[in-house]
């Protein structure tokens, strides 16, 4: 009978966590994000550097066209070129004030954040096709229902030379203890799912393709591992 109350407990367990992420959702998730983010800042930084200097699509030199999936928190807006406008699409506006929190601690005031689109990404709807010089994703592609057509659209909304940055955690193939760990915390992650990103992404529609893969050594977030990055364009 021991088994039977220890299952017991797991799942009163399981279940409270799981009430406590819907009621708490949008500050935990500002919480964790931000200390994800702050972990990963210095490769983040040499990411965009290195993408937005292969965009081709802005010849005139004027303001970039920037459409971020998922804003959550803003972690991003630190390494938008200066003068852009901005357009977020995001399935809820339940993270509108950590958004402007974030312009304000990061005196940003000279992005023009012209638009708010909530919409699933896989639809993306009011958004033109060829209108965005650079799309940023981080840690959403395993949230979203369909990832191909997310791409897709990625690439639908891309102008020739655009370019897309993601950051995104992924399932971990070869430590098996991780993997096991990521299997176990799945449930408790909401919409959230462990997936091969290095999959997902080489399926992708980009004409040119930059896959790296980095580890985050601080223990409390080692779960996360490994973290696929880089960078798509569209011809």
């Amino acid at each position: 009978m021991v088994w039977f109350y220890v299952l017991g407990g797991f799942i009163l367990v399981l279940v409270t966590l799981q009430c406590l992420m819907k009621i708490y959702f949008g500050a935990i998730l500002n919480l964790i994000m931000n200390f994800i983010h702050s972990n990963i800042e210095t490769v983040k930084a040499k990411l965009f550097d290195e993408a937005i200097s292969k965009i081709k699509s802005n010849k005139k030199n004027d303001r970039l066209e920037i459409l971020e999936l998922g804003i959550g928190t803003g972690e991003n807006f630190r390494h938008f070129p200066k003068g852009s406008n901005v357009t977020i699409l995001d399935k809820t506006d339940l993270f509108l004030p950590y958004l402007n929190e974030s312009i304000k601690k990061n005196n940003r005031n000279d992005l023009n954040v012209s638009k708010l689109v909530v919409s699933k990404a896989e639809e993306m709807v009011g958004i033109e096709s060829d209108s965005m010089d650079l799309v940023v994703h981080t840690f959403i592609l395993c949230s979203v229902d369909d990832h191909l057509k997310v791409m897709n659209q990625v690439y639908r909304v891309l102008k020739p030379g655009g370019v897309c940055i993601f950051m995104e955690h992924s399932i971990d193939n070869e430590n098996k203890k991780r993997k096991i760990l990521q299997k176990f915390i799945e449930p408790l992650m909401g919409d959230c799912k462990f997936l091969d990103m290095k999959k997902v992404l080489n399926s992708g529609p980009y004409d040119h393709l930059e896959l790296k893969k980095y580890t985050v050594n601080r223990s409390l977030i080692t779960f996360i591992n490994p973290v696929v990055y880089g960078y798509g364009s569209k011809s």
